[in-house]
Parts: structure tokens; sequence; C-alpha cells
């Protein structure tokens, strides 16, 4: 008989480290990606939402099969299955948290700008002292819808021969036949994991938000 603690929990750990890079990797990726949109001109402007268009519209289980097998075929070189996780969940996170960033950006841009400009402070310092901070607290709730989302997609990994949480059950199943107590106790898992990750989110948002200002998550 299989012991299912061992997968069960290595599922875990490979959902928890993919979802979170993914998140945070893709949140300073998409600030920059936001900020360039906003800033870099009419071509780096289209190259930026021709990337957001193609993340935001495509399957990520298309999006990790061109990543690890048909790009390194054209280009003929390996890749880590693994790395190549991390890579697209966080390439497919920063093309989502572009449109937050860029969105609290917009908010707060004008009223902030002049403000810093009237007491000698540069563009750029505004933007990146006065601007970007308040931004970033007013898409913690945004932030969180989309730890939620990463994290219940990181079962597209099996395409990749990487087994997360649901891989895990899976694995579990098929060796024990034991159906609904495997499934009930992966959903409770993911229940427990996302709701303490977004009542921390909630708790961080409720002390650091803006009074007055909010974008949509």
């Amino acid at each position: 008989m299989v012991d299912p603690f061992p997968l069960i929990f290595d599922g875990f750990i490979t959902t928890v480290e993919v979802s979170i890079f993914g998140v945070f990797a893709g949140l300073a990726l998409g600030t920059v990606l936001a900020l360039g949109d906003l800033y870099g001109g009419r071509f780096f402007s289209i190259l930026i939402r021709g990337y957001v268009e193609f993340f935001r519209g495509s399957p990520i289980i298309i999006q990790l099969f061109i990543f690890l097998y048909v790009i390194p075929t054209v280009l003929n070189f390996r890749i880590d299955a693994l790395a190549v996780g991390f890579m697209v969940f966080a390439l497919n996170s920063a093309a989502y948290q572009k449109g937050y960033v860029k969105g609290a950006v917009e908010a707060i841009f004008q009223d902030q700008m002049m403000a810093g400009l009237s007491i000698g402070m540069s563009r750029l310092q505004t933007l990146l002292h006065v601007i970007l901070p308040q931004a970033l607290r007013i898409v913690i709730p945004a932030w969180s819808n989309e730890f939620c989302s990463i994290t219940k997609s990181t079962p597209a990994l099996l395409i990749l021969g990487i087994r997360d949480l649901t891989a895990a059950a899976m694995t579990i199943v098929g060796q024990t036949w034991r159906v609904v107590e495997t499934y009930s106790a992966i959903a409770l898992i993911y229940l427990a994991w996302i709701t303490i990750v977004t009542k921390i989110a909630d708790i961080v948002y409720e002390k650091k938000k803006i009074p007055g200002i909010e974008i949509s998550a």
C-alpha cells in the first residue's frame, strides 16, 4: 500500500513554490510592463500589448508546451522542465498583473504627479517614490485574486511531468482507488492554503489601503 503523505506533501510544496514565485515574479515583471506601456513610447507599448495578448489569450498548458518543446527544438537547446514551469507561471501572471498595476498608476497619476513636481521632485522621482508605492498598495486585492488563479492552475504542470498537489492525488487514486477520500483531502488542502493567504492579503490591504482610491480586482 502506497503511503499518501509524502506524495501529498511533495505535491503541496511544488504547488506552493510555483504559485508564490509566479505571483511575486509576475508582480515585478508586470510592474515593469505597466510602466513601459505608460511611458515607454509607442514601439514598446505595441510589444508589451502583444506579449499581454499572447499570455492572456492562450491556455497556460499551451504556453508550457511551447516553452518546453517548441522553442528549445527551434533554437536547438535543452531546458529543465521545472525551470520552464516557474518561468511560464511568472510570465503568465505578469500579463495580468500589468493591467492591475497600470490601472492603479492611472488612478492616482495626475494629482500625485502635480504634487510631486510642486515640491521640486522630478517626474521619475515622483513616479518611483510617490506614485508607484501607492499603486502597489491599491492592487493588493487584485494580487490576491491572481494568487488564487495561479494556485489553481498548477495542475497544468503535469504536461511537464511535474507532480503538483492535484497530480499527487491522481497518483494516489491510481494506486489505492480511494477516490472520495483522496480528492476530498486535496480539496480541503487547497481551500485551507488559499483561504490563509487571501485572509493575510485582506489584513495587509486593510492596514495599507488608501481611503477613496480603489480599483476593481
